[in-house]
């Protein structure tokens, strides 16, 4: 070593017994046929050396050394690496850039679209990612006893509510005995006691003493404010409504003198809620509950009892005049309650007896705890300005109802944002879960406080969901009813829209009249799939197939030159990987099916609340969301509620709470939510009252940790796999060989993407739903970032589950397929651009110097004027 100037040199040696792999040079010339015969043939030689090494490692002997088995394998890898980038050069060599199809460029696409020879027609079942294999959950529950189902061993009559409005329930709703939480909360809120508490006037020595609201409430000790922890599906809006009705009732019959039960008593009950839906919801249920008929000799009375409802979206001076002829149950929303309480003189508060704060958790997220904190105070000035009714017992004095305002709170936790809400606002307060009725809020909140990560248990009866919080920190454990059937499906992202429609339709083949609800993460989403399968499956009209046009020919040509890509196989890719052979091989039959790619088709239009839906025969497509008319959303949730037909609701977290939708059988998370506590609350709109539901979530490969963490939560779904959904629809359809299942899934995928390429309207709403759901996904909250992070979406795959057929960045750039929608959107450019020109020409101003009647442009005589002594005077 003394020679060899302190180089040193590494030589690397392979296994005389490794296989040898020749490589060829790539192809050169001829037609793309001859070149993608030879592609194949350098494949299979890649194939069968690979195959090779494998046998000769396992016959090798065990002589040779970890080192230089490492060693050669390295050297194998290199090889084969080798080969496989001169077979994508070979591919790529003397053709067309990758993103296009091999179709020859004709005058008639040329024509009708400045993009459609950049199509990407991409396969569904290639070049997807490896779905990651979990760990089993917990056995389904779907055989289970109901954990949230009716108390059967108390009835409404056992716990004090009125007979009429027991027969009622019975006869007209349909509820014969009360949740758990019922049970508990309603002998509280009737207050049996107050009924034997001493009248006003007797309290009171002297008549002339001034009116004092905290010796009002130091007298009446009977009366309890009250915290209701209860999470939606356990009837938590009867819960409160019902003992209201029953004490009004029972007022108007101990009120012998004095003023007569009447509207213009102004407003006895006033219940705030978060969303405009909820709000909504209890007006209704206020509504069906004051026109029950009433046993004439009892001396009680409904018909002056009038429900109202101020929300916004309305004009303000409707419910002003609403407020001023009276309304006695209140349905609102802080806001607005707010701008009436403060400018509203007409809206008569002196008589309120309650205060419902319906899921205070929820309005304290969305920021009103400074609106909420207004509106009490308001409510306390207010009464202690009211005039007390002397003289024999009327109509507001009357034992039967509270001496003071009752504050009624409902959560489904008891946080500590929560807590301190209801010790500023509640009085002499009970906390009543389902289980029992607490004096103290820190004993309630104990009990809520189990052992950590609790598992659901078959005890959990409480009416549904229940979060609890956990014993360490500030997590919530949650529980659902045990009837309640969780599945995820983890989809890869050019697979999601056929999946979903294939979910759909056995759904339908299972239960025909099913309801489900379909949660997406923007509005933009939210239109595009009302839309989309609504229309996209659907005959043209005769008039619109005219083989004659010269447009038609155009059309059919487009489209043969997009099926002919189809069959090609070509193995081309988009900018960013994806693949773009389609396997289905299925024939396009656009131009019979849509006829004249210059008409628009159907449009959305803004006023409607239905479709009937043309992929799903005989099945409704609704949508909700924060963005619609309030009139139109008020008109969807209704005509969604009482909808006896199959119906499909596609909507966004503003129907996630609180909302009652009868008989809804099936949730469809197609879009994660935000946290697990929206989770939580999706999944509640069905297995409501004891009764069945299925609740299924679609998660893409990268977001599979996700399941995880639901399990950490107690929420942990079965997994189910995408290929039996597909398989389940094929096999509905009539496809008997069980290998032609993708076959149908890319027929499935087809039809939407042709329909997108066609209609003006559908490729735009496709394009921003898609942008719209990219920035929606960067809105998780930051300890799930992890999860469901920008960075892990493949954009060229999750393009398909847009039924695009552009790239991403043809989308991003505005760029498409469609030239009447490019066309359109230029058109509107350029009209406001002449609207901003027309803003910026300067005023006519006249002169002096100027005649009236001067025409033309006289912008040439503006400027400055110079006086002239010699003339001035």
């Amino acid at each position: 070593m003394a020679d060899d100037d302190g180089l040193i040199f590494n030589f690397t040696t392979t296994r005389q017994d490794a296989p040898v792999l020749t490589t060829h040079g790539r192809p050169k010339g001829g037609k793309w046929k001859d070149r993608l015969e030879s592609k194949r043939t350098l494949q299979t030689q890649v194939y069968q050396s690979q195959k090779k090494a494998r046998e000769a490692a396992k016959s090798a002997p065990p002589a040779a050394s970890a080192g230089d088995k490492d060693r050669a394998d390295k050297q194998q890898d290199k090889e084969v690496q080798k080969l496989l980038a001169e077979i994508s050069v070979s591919n790529n060599s003397k053709a067309k850039p990758a993103s296009s199809t091999t179709t020859k460029p004709s005058s008639a696409n040329v024509h009708l679209s400045g993009q459609a020879s950049r199509q990407v027609v991409s396969s569904l079942f290639t070049k997807n990612p490896e779905i990651p294999s979990l760990p089993q959950a917990a056995a389904s529950h779907e055989h289970n006893v109901s954990s949230n189902a009716v108390i059967d061993t108390s009835l409404f009559s056992g716990i004090g509510l009125d007979a009429d409005m027991v027969s009622y329930l019975e006869t007209k709703m349909e509820i014969t005995k009360p949740t758990a939480i019922q049970q508990n909360a309603i002998p509280v809120l009737i207050g049996h006691r107050a009924l034997a508490a001493p009248r006003v006037a007797d309290t009171y020595g002297n008549d002339n003493d001034a009116f004092d609201v905290e010796r009002e409430i130091r007298a009446e000790a009977p009366e309890h404010d009250v915290f209701i922890q209860a999470a939606t599906g356990s009837g938590k809006t009867l819960t409160y409504m019902l003992p209201i009705i029953h004490r009004l009732l029972q007022a108007t019959a101990t009120a012998v003198s004095g003023t007569p039960p009447s509207r213009e008593l102004g407003t006895f009950a006033i219940v705030l809620t978060p969303t405009r839906e909820l709000a909504q919801q209890v007006y209704e249920t206020a509504q069906t509950l004051v026109h029950m008929p009433i046993s004439k000799d009892s001396g009680k009375k409904s018909h002056w009892m009038v429900p109202g409802i101020v929300i916004g979206g309305d004009k303000k001076q409707s419910e002003k005049g609403r407020l001023r002829k009276g309304v006695t149950i209140l349905a609102c929303t802080p806001g607005r309650l707010l701008d009436h309480l403060e400018n509203t003189k007409s809206f008569l508060v002196d008589n309120l007896r309650w205060l419902v704060l319906d899921e205070a958790d929820r309005l304290l997220e969305l920021g009103f705890e400074e609106t909420l904190t207004k509106i009490l105070a308001l409510l306390d000035e207010k009464a202690k300005m009211r005039v007390r009714v002397l003289g024999s017992r009327s109509m507001t004095t009357a034992p039967a109802l509270p001496k003071r305002r009752i504050n009624v709170l409902c959560s489904a936790t008891l946080r500590d944002n929560v807590k301190k809400l209801a010790n500023e606002s509640l009085v002499n307060p009970k906390y009543i879960n389902a289980k029992r009725v607490h004096d103290d809020v820190e004993q309630a909140a104990e009990e809520a406080r189990p052992s950590k990560r609790r598992a659901i248990s078959s005890d959990d009866s409480t009416g549904d969901l229940v979060a609890d919080e956990d014993e360490n920190d500030d997590e919530d454990n949650f529980s659902v009813p045990s009837q309640l059937v969780q599945k995820a499906v983890i989809v890869p992202a050019k697979l999601r829209l056929v999946t979903l429609v294939a979910q759909l339709k056995n759904t339908f083949r299972k239960q025909p009249t099913s309801k489900i609800i379909v949660f997406l993460s923007c509005k933009d989403s939210v239109d595009f799939m009302y839309f989309l399968l609504a229309h996209s499956g659907q005959e043209p009209d005769a008039a619109d197939v005219q083989q004659g046009d010269a447009t038609d020919e155009l059309v059919q040509e487009l489209f043969k030159n997009m099926d002919d890509s189809l069959n090609n196989n070509d193995d081309d890719s988009d900018d960013n990987g994806g693949d773009s052979d389609n396997e289905s091989g299925a024939k396009s039959d656009g131009a019979k099916r849509y006829g004249k790619a210059d008409k628009s088709g159907p449009t959305l239009k803004e006023d409607e609340i239905v479709l009937d839906s043309s992929v799903f025969p005989g099945a409704k497509v609704y949508r909700l969301h924060g963005s619609m008319q309030q009139k139109r959303r008020t008109e969807t949730f209704s005509a969604f509620s009482k909808s006896k037909h199959a119906s499909i609701l596609f909507t966004t977290d503003v129907a996630a709470r609180g909302l009652d939708l009868p008989n809804v059988t099936s949730i469809i998370q197609f879009d994660p939510p935000s946290d697990v506590a929206s989770y939580l609350h999706r999944v509640g709109r069905t297995a409501r009252l004891g009764r069945v539901g299925e609740a299924i979530l679609f998660l893409l490969p990268s977001e599979s940790a996700y399941l995880t963490l639901l399990q950490e939560k107690g929420l942990r779904p079965s997994d189910e796999s995408m290929e039996s959904v597909l398989k389940l629809m094929a096999k509905s359809e009539g496809v008997r060989k069980a290998t032609e299942w993708q076959l149908r899934a890319g027929d499935v995928q087809a039809m939407l993407e042709r329909f997108v390429v066609v209609n003006v309207t559908a490729s735009g709403l496709a394009k921003q739903a898609y942008l719209s759901s990219i920035r929606a996904y960067a809105t998780h909250i930051s300890a799930e970032r992890h999860i469901f992070h920008v960075r892990s979406l493949h954009f060229g795959h999750l393009a398909k589950a847009f039924a695009l057929r552009e790239t991403p960045n043809q989308v991003a750039m505005g760029k498409g397929n469609n030239t009447k929608a490019d066309g359109a959107k230029k058109d509107k450019k350029e009209k406001k651009e002449k609207e901003l020109a027309i803003k910026k020409k300067p005023t006519f101003k006249r002169g002096n110097d100027i005649s009236e009647f001067a025409v033309g442009d006289i912008s040439a005589y503006y400027g400055p004027r110079v006086k002239n002594s010699k003339y001035e005077q």
